[in-house]
């Protein structure tokens, strides 16, 4: 080391402290996770937005239309039956239709949502025809918030049978709910310990055990509510399974 010009003694020091400096913090980490009672600080779980986008699907959406009518909050109209045509109006444009043909209309519900309904002229009945077929209802930009009831009022679109099915892992919301699932707590005494999903965002009852039901009512726009009927189909560690239905109520534009 005499031979070595200063410099390059002075590099091979701070070198050398470097690595001892490299050990003392990996013995202090060893001897933290050794001492009773001692954990590591874990970051806070941040659920998830919604997203832009909710879809909820009715599979079998049915309505029974008399000379007149329209499905509400769309452009589909039955005008008159002539024979074994139907007279009808999609969007201002008069055609005819027979049973089996489609009857498709596309366009916003009222502000925020976006429909399309995918239905077809099914068996005849005296004086009416009934329809039948997939729905699908957008909802966008949703910010959800639980409410005690939904609002009455008579120009309400109401949609029921809408199917919910959602895997929520851990730290992430129940989609269109303020619900976040927080993971397995396990409640009782002695042996007879059960294991509970926790939720936080909510003021009722925070447990839900396997096979358990939840209902839920929220909000998702000022004109959207929501009512779930669900129930707990699997719960892991990691994730809660609810599966059920949903029904929606949309207040279009007065």
């Amino acid at each position: 080391m005499k031979n070595l010009p200063p410099l390059m003694v002075g590099k091979m020091r701070k070198g050398n402290w470097s690595i001892v400096g490299f050990v003392l913090l990996l013995a202090l980490a060893t001897l933290a996770c050794a001492v009773p009672g001692f954990e590591e600080p874990k970051p806070n779980s941040t659920p998830t937005a919604v997203g832009d986008t909710m879809y909820f699907n009715i599979p079998a959406y049915t309505y029974q239309l008399s000379p007149g009518d329209t499905i509400p909050g769309t452009g589909l109209r039955f005008n008159d039956r002539v024979g074994d045509a139907y007279q009808v109006n999609i969007d201002g444009q008069t055609t005819s239709k027979r049973s089996g043909d489609s009857f498709y209309w596309s366009g916003v519900l009222a502000p925020g949502v976006f429909a399309n309904f995918n239905l077809r002229l099914t068996t005849s009945l005296p004086g009416g025809m009934p329809v039948v077929g997939p729905v699908e209802i957008i909802v966008l930009n949703p910010l959800p918030a639980e409410v005690a009831s939904v609002p009455q009022a008579e120009n309400m679109l109401s949609f029921s049978n809408i199917v919910a099915d959602y895997t929520v892992p851990v730290g992430f919301a129940i989609p269109g709910t303020t619900l976040i699932y927080e993971g397995i707590e396990q409640r009782g005494q002695g042996g007879q310990l059960t294991d509970f999903a926790r939720l936080s965002g909510t003021s009722g009852y925070p447990y839900l055990a396997f096979g358990d039901s939840l209902v839920w009512t929220g909000k998702l726009l000022d004109n959207v509510f929501i009512q779930y009927n669900l129930r707990v189909t699997s719960l892991k560690e990691d994730s809660l399974r609810l599966s059920g239905t949903a029904e929606l109520w949309v207040l279009p534009k007065t």
